[in-house]
């Protein structure tokens, strides 16, 4: 090309330097002994220590330091020996998949001296074949795109350069288009042109812009193109570069990912299941169907912006952690089927079945997981159980009940002859003690057994009110034996204070309290309606989980206290008693309604006062619950449904 047709450039050289920098793929030039000649370092191989470009190294020293020597294969071997052009492709570990144009430079006598290489980086290009191939799997694998084309244009847009790249893209020949005018712009392009001008007279580079040029038979070809000013010496502006590369086939492959990603969405989306994709090193959701979104209540763009133990229950062994090790799981095995605790964008906890898979998507491999919701199915299994339990309870009470109606009237009958002699001697104690009382004043003191007359005189009457006193408690837990016997609801058809139920109970357990501890309290809401029930019953229901919680006290300092409330939504009382004692397991709380359950069996408990309890309450519509820990006591709960007041019922016994 002679001086003439450089338009200002200051020579050839500094023609040919501009246009090789600004080309954004590495140029290189060696020599037979395989040093480096030349090279522009780009493309990627930046990391070429500067001091080793000037020291006229060895390509594979400098392009690839981890080798110990040359490559194998080396296709400059083959340019070397055959004189000819070669297209290759190789791996460069700090670089990636390259395309290589080795191309043989001769002497004026017709001898390979040199040989020069273009680089092409096609990682990206590969990449996106791998991509459309794991995505679609059906699609043939892209071709190796040709060598950009390079031309140059002069302040005036008249063309100086136009490589044979250019000639086969864009259909003209060199000497059509040497000297004139730039012809690839189409007429709606001519804006574009401008803008990119004007950067370029600004000194910006521009880098891979997709854009659109003219082919000489009129269609369109889409290209990447990369553009810089050229400068001369001083610095100024005397041209412009253009690289541009054919990427129709890219935007094919991009379309055909499109359409696929298309179908795979409306496939995904179809599904009755909720569906998740995980990443599998990270537990990260990369993608979610349209049921996942209506089963959690979130939009996808939601989702994929949380952690997925926002979307569980969040507490062992429903955590993150436990989920991640599900995943790697899947590594090993096939696929795996559990349940799992699951948490929706209100807060409610539902169940829900997990098939978790492994599956190679758009080449990688990820983890999906099938999701349903199992909901109806855990609550119908719940209320089967809660039906076995009952029933299991139903034949316990039945089984129960035969032996407690005979222990009943085995006790009833002793305890009449005890209650009706203690009647009997209550009665005749006075004209006794005013016989023995003349007896002392005539013959002066005298005992009793080892008590003296006047210290048993005042005992007496006391011993035979507590012995009448005790043969009606015995007489009341007979027929409560006989209640829990019947297995049948007494019939609640009166008004009781459950405050007052609560001040008779614990006036009859006045000494046991003292006993026990120095801590007892109790408070009792003023303002509670009465419920619909028996006192005694409920009387019954407050000693036998007061003595229980004074028995569990492992010392005088600790505390056990009785309160009432009552809540108007609800309509319902609550009583609460609560012990600082020894506390239980989950084990033994499982068991504490069960007749003849104790864990007082050394201290004569019969197992029967929390079962009673139990039938009372259920009896009154109510429910008592437990809770309790070891080492940190009990708390009983009693809840009875509230009476509403009526005009007419008012009186309270």
């Amino acid at each position: 090309m002679d001086a003439s047709r450089n338009s200002g450039c200051s020579s050839p050289k500094q023609l040919m330097h501009s246009i090789l920098q600004a080309i954004p793929d590495l140029i290189s030039v060696v020599d037979t002994d395989f040093k480096i000649v030349y090279s522009n370092w780009r493309g990627g191989h930046e990391y070429a220590a500067p001091n080793r470009r000037k020291q006229n190294r060895h390509c594979y020293e400098v392009y690839y330091p981890d080798l110990n020597g040359r490559c194998d294969p080396c296709h400059l071997v083959q340019v070397f020996e055959t004189g000819m052009s070669i297209v290759a492709e190789k791996f460069n570990p700090r670089v990636g998949y390259l395309e290589i144009h080795a191309f043989p430079i001769f002497d004026a006598s017709g001898t390979v001296v040199m040989a020069g290489e273009y680089l092409r980086n096609i990682s990206d290009r590969k990449h996106a074949e791998d991509a459309l191939r794991g995505a679609n799997q059906m699609l043939e694998a892209l071709v190796n795109a040709s060598p950009p084309a390079i031309l140059t244009l002069d302040l005036d847009l008249n063309l100086t350069l136009w490589n044979p790249a250019a000639e086969r893209m864009f259909g003209w020949k060199i000497d059509e288009v040497l000297g004139k005018s730039y012809p690839i712009v189409s007429i709606e392009l001519m804006e574009e042109l401008k803008e990119n001008i004007r950067r370029l007279n600004r000194g910006e580079e521009r880098q891979s812009m997709e854009t659109r040029r003219l082919h000489r038979d009129g269609h369109f070809i889409d290209v990447s193109l990369s553009t810089a000013p050229m400068l001369n010496s001083e610095g100024g502006t005397i041209g412009y570069v253009a690289i541009m590369a054919d990427i129709s086939e890219r935007k094919q492959a991009q379309q055909a990912l499109r359409e696929s990603e298309a179908n795979y969405r409306a496939i995904f989306d179809a599904a009755n299941d909720a569906t998740f994709v995980f990443d599998v090193e990270t537990g990260a959701m990369l993608d979610v169907n349209l049921k996942m979104c209506q089963m959690y209540g979130y939009l996808r763009e939601e989702v994929l912006l949380l952690n997925v133990e926002q979307l569980s229950a969040g507490f062992p062994p429903y955590t993150f952690q436990d989920l991640m090790k599900l995943i790697w799981k899947t590594k090993r095995d096939q696929s795996h089927l559990f349940e799992w605790l699951a948490k929706d964008r209100s807060g409610r906890l539902f169940w829900v079945e997990v098939n978790m898979k492994g599956a190679v998507i758009g080449g990688e491999y990820k983890v999906l997981a099938v999701v349903r919701d199992i909901s109806a199915r855990k609550a119908a299994e719940e209320e089967n159980r809660i039906m076995q339990e009952r029933l299991l309870q139903a034949n316990k009470m039945a089984a129960i009940g035969t032996l407690a109606s005979g222990i009943a009237h085995e006790i009833n009958n002793p305890n009449n002859y005890i209650l009706s002699n203690a009647q009997f001697l209550s009665d005749i104690w006075p004209e006794i003690n005013r016989v023995l009382t003349r007896y002392a004043e005539e013959n002066g003191e005298f005992f009793l057994g080892k008590l003296g007359y006047g210290e048993a005189a005042a005992m007496i009457p006391k011993m035979l009110t507590g012995l009448t006193e005790g043969a009606y408690r015995i007489k009341g837990i007979v027929t409560g034996l006989k209640d829990f016997a019947r297995q049948e609801k007494t019939r609640l058809d009166k008004p009781v204070d459950i405050n007052k139920v609560i001040e008779a109970a614990l006036s009859m357990l006045h000494n046991k309290i003292k006993q026990h501890t120095d801590n007892f309290s109790c408070s009792l809401d003023k303002a509670l309606p009465p419920v619909r029930g028996r006192f005694r019953q409920l009387e019954q229901v407050i000693v036998n989980l007061t003595m229980n919680a004074l028995e569990s006290l492992p010392s005088r300092d600790r505390a056990v206290s009785i309160q009432t409330s009552y809540s108007q939504y609800l309509e319902q009382i609550t009583i609460r008693v609560e012990d600082q004692g020894i506390g239980m397991t989950e084990e033994v709380q499982k068991a504490i309604f069960d007749p003849f359950f104790t864990t007082k069996l050394d201290r004569g408990g019969t197992g029967l006062g929390l079962s009673i309890n139990f039938t009372i309450v259920k009896e009154h519509n109510g429910i008592i619950e437990c809770d309790s820990s070891p080492g940190k006591g009990t708390v009983f709960y009693v809840r009875i449904p509230a009476l509403r007041f009526e005009p007419e019922e008012n009186g309270l016994p």
